[in-house]
């Protein structure tokens, strides 16, 4: 990048540039290809997903980060702490979201997306962890140092407190990525079109 990137947590204001920044960069993400409407209908169901993303469905406690150039917002992550689950919801909460799930997914991929969701669970490591549950730069950004530096800026706080992180990656050039920030492969799950690699990382004290 030409100009210093800097990278904060978003304010509550910022919620919407978190939402367009995640739905640009995965816009034909495999994990969620594999669960999301697809076709004409894809854009805005990833639209429509990022949206409830970053104000609660992932977890109402959950941490937004921004990445700028210039003021400019070019790359976004949603974080949880240790004991924050991803998608944990109460029976009545399942039924408020369940209007938005059909609409972004359809009966058949909202199922999909659940049984994903426990296999993913089944395989995390039961020790605390802060999970990294996205982490997207803006296509124009992308390959200029982006994520390098939001996962130093927000890996930095975890190796003070030794906490160890969690992520799921779909593509090699993820992974090749997180591996270069201490991540490694500790379990993988394999279905139909969809390989996601479970990566873990020690705190580096």
């Amino acid at each position: 990048m030409s100009a210093p990137l800097v990278v904060r947590v978003a304010g509550g204001g910022e919620t919407a540039s978190v939402a367009g920044i995640l739905t640009d960069a995965f816009r034909d993400e495999a994990g969620l290809n594999y669960w999301l409407r697809q076709g004409q209908a894809k854009q805005e169901a990833r639209r429509r997903f990022f949206r409830a993303a970053v104000r609660d469905v992932v977890h109402p406690q959950r941490t937004l980060w921004l990445a700028q150039a210039e003021g400019d917002p070019v790359g976004a992550a949603i974080w949880l702490g240790p004991g924050q689950k991803a998608y944990n919801f109460s029976p009545l909460k399942q039924l408020q979201i369940f209007p938005l799930l059909f609409s972004i997914a359809g009966i058949a991929g909202g199922a999909r997306g659940t049984e994903l969701g426990e296999k993913l669970d089944a395989l995390h490591p039961h020790e605390p962890h802060a999970h990294l549950v996205f982490l997207g730069v803006s296509p124009h950004a992308q390959g200029r140092g982006v994520g390098s530096a939001i996962l130093k800026e927000t890996l930095a706080p975890l190796d003070v407190s030794g906490t160890p992180a969690l992520l799921e990656a779909t593509t090699e050039r993820n992974v090749t990525l997180y591996q270069r920030h201490g991540f490694d492969i500790v379990e993988n799950l394999r279905l139909p079109d969809l390989h996601v690699r479970i990566m873990w990382r020690a705190p580096r004290l």
